[in-house]
């Protein structure tokens, strides 16, 4: 059987040693296959870049601003491989530390390139031992627990998601309208919407810590206004963006789903 050319698209930003240890992680895969590493470096000043390459000499690095942040960052990963045409695009998050089995289970899931499915992997925190990524079911915003089998999804996670060529013809890359979140989400349910399945493995593939709402425009401790500036950031739901993801995503009632999280704040939610 022919080896498989696969691409890993990941970006990062100024945080070195946590991109090695995924990076480390991707080249003791249990089988033999022809990964290639598309990485977006946005502006990284923590010698991201060099480290990359003293592991990973082949790579192509690509050099961003700072100012492109997850998806937009991985749109220029994406759109780097894709001229070389590769069978599979193996989407990666540079927290994300792979179990050396992830892509082994991942293809034996999505066994030809040119298959009309797309193959995610669940995600567990390594301290607390729950999931925190990987499939989602619309109704309910619920996430799908990887509790030994395979489960339909209706939105994902790309910590660590397999998109075969197929797939990618027929929907190309994530959504341009997105800067940093939601690009996958969009993704997940755009492809349910064409048919395209999207499925959850079995078992957990990889671990990561869980991100906190510390910090962020859903923690309560901050005032009304900074909680405002929060949500309209990059990293929060900024109108615009959040606009496009709720129309495209939410049906009859994305009005008002799209105001829900502005009238949260308001409401000390």
């Amino acid at each position: 059987m022919p080896v498989a050319t696969i691409a890993v698209l990941m970006t990062c930003h100024n945080r070195r040693e946590c991109t090695v240890r995924c990076l480390h992680s991707l080249k003791r895969q249990s089988i033999d296959q022809g990964l290639r590493l598309f990485l977006t470096d946005d502006g990284s000043t923590d010698g991201t870049r060099d480290a990359v390459l003293d592991l990973w000499p082949e790579a192509v690095v690509l050099n961003g601003d700072g100012n492109l942040y997850w998806n937009q960052g991985m749109r220029k990963a994406w759109q780097a491989a894709a001229e070389s045409d590769p069978d599979y695009f193996w989407l990666v998050n540079d927290d994300t530390i792979m179990e050396a089995f992830a892509l082994e289970q991942l293809l034996s899931m999505i066994p030809s390139p040119e298959a009309r499915l797309i193959a995610v992997g669940a995600v567990i925190d390594p301290t607390s031992g729950r999931q925190v990524y990987g499939g989602w079911r619309k109704r309910g915003r619920q996430k799908i627990l990887a509790q030994g089998r395979v489960e339909d999804c209706d939105a994902m996670n790309a910590n660590c998601a397999l998109v075969p060529r197929a797939v990618f013809r027929e929907m190309g890359m994530f959504h341009s309208a997105y800067t940093h979140a939601m690009g996958d989400f969009d993704y997940g349910m755009e492809a349910r919407r064409r048919g395209i399945r999207v499925i959850q493995m079995a078992r957990p593939v990889a671990f990561c810590l869980g991100n906190s709402d510390k910090g962020t425009w859903r923690d309560r401790s901050l005032g009304l206004k900074e909680r405002f500036r929060r949500i309209i950031s990059p990293k929060g739901l900024p109108p615009r963006e959040w606009l496009v993801y709720t129309w495209r995503n939410e049906g009859w009632f994305w009005p008002l789903r799209f105001l829900s999280p502005y009238i949260r704040i308001l409401l000390g939610g």
